[in-house]
């Protein structure tokens, strides 16, 4: 039995489009525009310019990572999101947001504690984590029941 599809939407024509997981390595292209489907691979750097835009355009699990260049945990974290990002890539974004570079979003969401977790479901603000956990099993296992949580 194959894997429920992903939906990607297009940058470009912002039409929604069904893709089978195991297409997502050929470069899937929009139905409707035939422009190239963009699936991050990686966590992506957020700006208060392009913050909104990322939030509402994503329709899977998006997690926005506060961070900063002094954070331990920001540090011991940045390795596993990333690893998780590349395992997830389709079902899961991830957006960096750097809080000394970024200060408006860091007052915007009130955060005062690096790292701070946001998760958004198809645009739609879902939980926050302020802090890590010690432990990082604990962190995956959070993570993994959003991914596989559907009704909100």
């Amino acid at each position: 039995m194959s894997e429920t599809p992903l939906i990607i939407r297009c940058t470009n024509c912002l039409g929604l489009n069904r893709v089978p997981q195991e297409k997502l390595e050929s470069s899937p292209h929009c139905g409707s525009c035939k422009s190239v489907l963009e699936v991050p691979r990686h966590p992506l750097h957020a700006t208060a310019a392009s913050f909104d835009r990322d939030v509402a355009y994503w329709p899977e699990t998006l997690l926005v990572f506060f961070w900063s260049s002094w954070c331990l945990y920001c540090k011991i974290y940045e390795p596993l999101i990333a690893d998780l990002i590349a395992r997830k890539h389709g079902k899961f974004k991830v957006l960096k947001v750097d809080m000394e570079a970024e200060a408006y979003l860091a007052q915007r969401f009130t955060v005062t504690k690096t790292p701070t977790f946001l998760v958004y479901k198809n645009g739609v603000f879902a939980v926050r984590m302020d802090g890590a956990p010690k432990d990082k099993s604990e962190f995956l296992t959070w993570i993994e029941n959003l991914l596989n949580y559907t009704s909100y």
